[in-house]
């Protein structure tokens, strides 16, 4: 199981860079093709007409968000007209080649995000698999045991199990780390250990200046993913693990920090969080700076 965790792990993560790559490919095609059109406006026009048709633009010369088919078109206008290249043009080559070579490496990019999806779904498909089948066969141990143990001995933990008589709130989620996406993206990954007794979790991240609710999702993992945060803040993160009861978690300490583009942290410290209509572990914070470019200022 953790092989299969850490193998879904890793899909996900090659997801968000292929996909940022694509990003990248797209806006350095329409930095290109917004450079063809600063060469062609003296002959095809300053404003769109019908003569910018044969270069690819219909109705506006504005780029796509995905310039491949209208760089594909650049490049057959300028293979007919290599007269109106400007192949020696900085920081963009003008030219049939150019052009091919952007659109081809958006094509590139768009297989492998394409891939990196399919990848995902796959390893999440054989994580559930083996989740599921594990749970099974665990249920088959469980009711062995039952058999030949008491319900409060002491050797239900070492064979991973509850004790019957424990309490029904989960344990905290230990091992909370943070690893910040790319710089500018407002994107954290946020992981921690499997909390006994949890069956989901509850990551809240609010802005310390002002205690703003920035982002409150339940998960059934113990990971998310967070997108869109805002630029030039310091956030606070606290997971707290859940179940189907109404309890409250003991306090604890926090652990405060301040993140790099690129780098993970990991919390050591416990707050406690109280989530009405569900059993609450001692939950864990950690405080990460974002600002546009992922460093502090």
């Amino acid at each position: 199981m953790p092989r299969l965790k850490a193998l879904w792990n890793d899909a996900k993560v090659n997801k968000g860079a292929k996909a940022a790559a694509l990003r990248s490919a797209c806006s350095n095609g329409r930095a290109l093709t917004m450079a063809c059109v600063g060469v062609l406006k003296p002959l095809l026009g300053n404003k769109w007409s019908p003569a910018w048709q044969s270069a690819g633009f219909l109705g506006s010369l504005q780029a796509p968000s995905n310039p491949m088919t209208l760089l594909q078109q650049l490049r057959a206008y300028f293979t007919a007209n290599p007269t109106h290249e400007a192949p020696t043009l900085e920081p963009y080559a003008i030219s049939a080649a150019a052009c091919e070579a952007a659109a081809q490496a958006i094509s590139d990019a768009q297989s492998a995000s394409n891939q990196s999806n399919t990848d995902a779904g796959n390893a999440q498909s054989n994580y559930e698999t083996g989740l599921a089948g594990a749970r099974q066969r665990l249920s088959g141990v469980r009711e062995e045991l039952s058999h030949r143990l008491a319900e409060d001995d002491a050797r239900w933990y070492a064979f991973g199990f509850d004790k019957l008589g424990d309490s029904e709130t989960p344990e905290a989620p230990e091992n909370l780390t943070v690893t910040v996406g790319a710089a500018g993206s407002g994107s954290l990954f946020v992981n921690w250990d499997d909390a006994r007794r949890a069956e989901n979790y509850r990551v809240r991240i609010t802005n310390i200046t002002g205690g703003a609710l920035l982002v409150d999702r339940l998960v059934e993992e113990s990971e998310a993913t967070i997108m869109g945060l805002p630029a030039n803040v310091t956030v606070s993160i606290t997971v707290s693990a859940r179940n189907g009861t109404s309890c409250v978690s003991r306090p604890g300490s926090r652990f405060v920090t301040r993140h790099h583009r690129r780098t993970s942290h990991r919390a050591s410290g416990r707050r406690a969080h109280h989530d009405p209509g569900a059993s609450n572990a001692e939950a864990r914070i950690v405080r990460c700076f974002l600002n546009a470019g992922g460093r502090p200022p």
